[in-house]
């Protein structure tokens, strides 16, 4: 895609959303049928009203907060919580020793039942492997039966994370699907070009309802990450690696796969002035849910902006003189070619600079930080 380009516009919100049903008029045009196992979930799930919200990620309860602490800065906001669950066959309870550690699907269920009892909304997340996928699509559908709203993957590549092929992927999905045929599960990817194809993302896709991209924009501000996407034909705005730059360039890199976006943002953020800016260009893109990495991290008037600004309405807007990227939205790059369609394989395109590696099983994943001091940024690869 060139210059001129919709990513590279200010487009009314009313008019993205007629490009989207244009899309979806597209698709059935190409023969995407009523009978895709993901409208059919789609049904099912939407016989069951969900109050749209945002939410705030925990990875263990001893670096973001335990029960009590996690509970009293969200409730009463409309924020929910996604806690880490399990690492492939391992219960958290092995590497968080905090007395409120999830050490069963049972625990798992009553600590769910707990933050529902309070107001706050319930999800899971987990880290899968591929080397055991029938075990972990069975430890994956005990958290859904105990009450989570949803399940979010986290399907990194790299040391400690996704190892398996695509005929794991249908292995782990066909067994899930088997014991939650209808539930809510979604996927957390590192979305930049050249890492989202270092998973089968075909595969995960198909099973998955809703798709959570890292958009860490202090994280990635850096020459290494602007390599890789002008490697990827975007052009990088003057300010850098703006959140709204990462909204707009992960929208069309995400487009073809046709699932929800809820962008995941960075609570560590050396200004928390850039919380308004992402979560409105993520409401004029129609993706009106944000999230964040996570908890312990993220300052208060964070999670006040997102408990006073619910998912649906136009979210305040960033103040026009709080930062010399204000205007960023005008200024968002426009790819000078159109990213490659996605596919299934493992191959990813250059990789722009030497990064770090993921850390061993027991350690957080890239959505995570790599110490448990009070203000670290997220460990990315």
């Amino acid at each position: 895609m060139g210059e001129g380009a919709i990513l590279g516009r200010n487009i009314s919100r009313r008019k993205f959303l007629a490009a989207s049903a244009a899309t979806v008029t597209a698709a059935a045009g190409l023969g995407i049928s009523a009978c895709d196992p993901y409208i059919v979930r789609k049904i099912q799930q939407d016989k069951t009203p969900r109050q749209p919200h945002h939410t705030a990620w925990v990875w263990q309860f001893s670096t973001d907060g335990g029960l009590d602490t996690v509970a009293e800065r969200l409730q009463g906001r409309n924020v929910g919580v996604v806690i880490k669950t399990h690492d492939e066959l391992d219960w958290m309870s092995r590497y968080d020793h905090h007395g409120d550690a999830i050490s069963s699907a049972q625990r798992a269920a009553n600590v769910g039942r707990f933050f529902e009892d309070r107001g706050v909304p319930y999800h899971a997340w987990c880290v899968i492997k591929g080397i055991h996928p029938e075990r972990e699509a069975e430890m994956c559908a005990e958290v859904l039966a105990g009450g989570a709203r949803s399940l979010v993957l986290d399907i990194e590549a790299g040391s400690g994370f996704w190892v398996g092929g695509v005929a794991e992927v249908e292995r782990f999905g066909n067994r899930l699907r088997t014991l939650q045929p209808y539930a809510r599960v979604d996927i957390s990817i590192d979305a930049r070009p050249w890492r989202i194809n270092l998973v089968p993302m075909a595969p995960f896709v198909s099973l998955s309802d809703g798709i959570w991209p890292q958009l860490y924009w202090d994280t990635f501000n850096t020459s290494g990450n602007y390599d890789g996407y002008r490697a990827a034909g975007f052009t990088i705005p003057a300010d850098g690696l703006t959140p709204e730059f990462l909204v707009d360039a992960t929208a069309q890199i995400l487009a073809p796969y046709e699932r929800p976006i809820i962008p995941i943002g960075q609570g560590a953020t050396t200004n928390p002035q850039a919380w308004p800016r992402f979560t409105h260009r993520a409401w004029e893109l129609g993706q009106t849910e944000v999230s964040i990495w996570r908890l312990g991290v993220t300052p208060n008037e964070t999670v006040d902006y997102l408990g006073a600004n619910q998912p649906g309405p136009e979210p305040i807007a960033p103040p026009p003189t709080a930062t010399a990227t204000s205007n960023a939205k005008t200024k968002t790059a426009t790819p000078t070619k159109t990213p490659k369609q996605p596919t299934a394989t493992k191959t990813s395109t250059r990789t722009p600079t030497p990064t770090r590696t993921h850390t061993p099983t027991r350690t957080p994943s890239p959505l995570s930080t790599s110490t448990s001091t009070p203000t670290p940024t997220p460990t990315m690869p």
